[in-house]
């Protein structure tokens, strides 16, 4: 039974989120699902809540890929109109204007990400050859083509945002973990001496299944809260993965110093009062944690990072 409802809660926490109105409404159906699954249950009723699940899933499936159908079917008619327009109202010459004829048929049957791409090489060359073109003949249509050339640019850029990742974490409010490799990195290139610690909460996983996933992210919030508060000013503070938090610590101090900072940071007794409707629960905090040096290698920096953070490892 716990397997299967992490199952469940997982299809809920990591589907494609797609319009916010259509999310809300298929994450409030895995939550009354999975609450179900926290009684007694017969065998014939399980089957049915996952049933339910798999449609509650599949129903989020088709609406959301029907919207971004929807959304790339509007930015290749955009890219269709603007490419037709600039044949039109341009000096481009015979060649540009038969370029620009098979960009836009190419556009129309564009599916794959690479052929995007493609077409974008082809149709920026090709304008480049027409602004070249109209210098050439010194035409009044100049500053027609630039504002055609700028809503074409602000269509890529459209596109480019749908696949874009989010930079910060929705829970606590930190840069993710791009983030903190790219820092990582640098650090361990600027030659400054810098520590990594990793910050892991313990249990988060049970209280989510046991309270409910908006009271595991109050928890890991207010944990990550206070960590960014007794950090010193210069400190960064990412989220790494699941419960893991991941500091920056620039400290000319040696390891062992930095890690008895750290132990009388990360030790200090935390705990969380949630509200029911009969009473108060305070639910006790309690990290592990690890300090490491820069390596020259940054891979088997993450690699440390993620081998600590997956298992119940002693202090580091």
């Amino acid at each position: 039974m716990h397997v299967i409802r992490v199952l469940i809660e997982g299809m809920g926490e990591h589907v494609i989120a797609g319009e916010a109105a259509d999310y809300a409404q298929f994450r409030a159906s895995i939550q009354k699902i999975s609450e179900a699954l926290m009684a007694e249950i017969e065998p014939k009723d399980l089957l049915a809540h996952a049933d339910s699940a798999l449609r509650a899933l599949d129903e989020h499936n088709r609406r959301t890929f029907r919207q971004q159908a929807l959304h790339s079917t509007e930015l290749q008619n955009m890219v269709t109109m603007l490419t037709s327009t600039i044949g039109a109202v341009s000096e481009a010459g015979e060649d540009n204007i038969s370029r620009l004829s098979e960009i836009e048929s190419r556009v129309a049957r564009a599916s794959e990400l690479d052929d995007v791409r493609l077409i974008k090489s082809r149709l920026s060359d090709c304008l480049a050859d027409i602004r070249s073109e109209a210098e050439r003949q010194r035409k009044d249509n100049q500053s027609t083509i630039a504002q055609l050339n700028q809503g074409l640019d602000a269509a890529r850029r459209r596109s480019s945002d749908v696949f874009e990742t989010p930079s910060q974490d929705p829970v606590t409010g930190l840069a993710l973990r791009p983030a903190a490799e790219t820092a990582l990195a640098n650090a361990g290139q600027a030659g400054v001496s810098t520590y990594a610690a990793v910050l892991v909460l313990d249990r988060l996983q049970a209280v989510n299944l046991k309270f409910g996933r908006e009271v595991g992210d109050e928890v890991l919030r207010e944990f990550a809260r206070t960590m960014r508060k007794k950090l010193s000013p210069g400190d960064q503070l990412f989220r790494w993965n699941g419960p893991a938090l991941l500091a920056l610590l620039p400290r000319p101090n040696s390891i062992e110093h930095v890690r008895s900072e750290v132990a009388r940071i990360v030790d200090t007794k935390l705990q969380h009062t949630i509200e029911t409707a009969s009473r108060s629960i305070m639910i006790p905090t309690a990290a592990r944690w690890a300090v490491f040096p820069m390596m020259a290698a940054p891979r088997l920096l993450y690699q440390r990072i993620d081998t600590f953070s997956a298992g119940p490892n002693a202090r580091d």
